[in-house]
């Protein structure tokens, strides 16, 4: 499962937003769920904190988290923020995380599916 998010992000969309993915990855027995963030402008301690809540919901579903699309002002604020991001597979861009996903040894449930 793909889920792009685009723009800002305050909590009342995040909550939506996770909302969304963990039904999708209910309905749809996905293993794989990646979260691309190329087009969120910023990550502050808020974002950074709802993709790790996000991370834990979604391996509590039995899926594994992908994170894609982190700028390099991105990747210097959650350096910054000391945000623990051991638990989640991280690739520069979509295109490398798609290539990761399909790989075979992480083909244990439904397919990728755009969100």
């Amino acid at each position: 499962m793909v889920v792009p998010l685009i723009g800002a992000i305050d909590s009342s969309r995040a909550q939506r937003i996770m909302e969304s993915l963990l039904t999708g990855i209910a309905e749809r027995g996905v293993s794989v769920a990646m979260i691309d963030i190329t087009e969120v402008p910023v990550v502050d301690t808020q974002i950074a904190n709802i993709l790790i809540q996000a991370t834990q919901a979604v391996r509590l579903l039995g899926a594994q988290v992908i994170l894609t699309g982190i700028w390099p002002e991105i990747a210097q604020t959650l350096v910054a923020l000391d945000v623990d991001l051991s638990e989640i597979i991280v690739r520069g861009t979509l295109q490398a995380g798609i290539a990761y996903a399909i790989q075979p040894d992480h083909q244990r449930g439904g397919g990728l599916s755009l969100f």
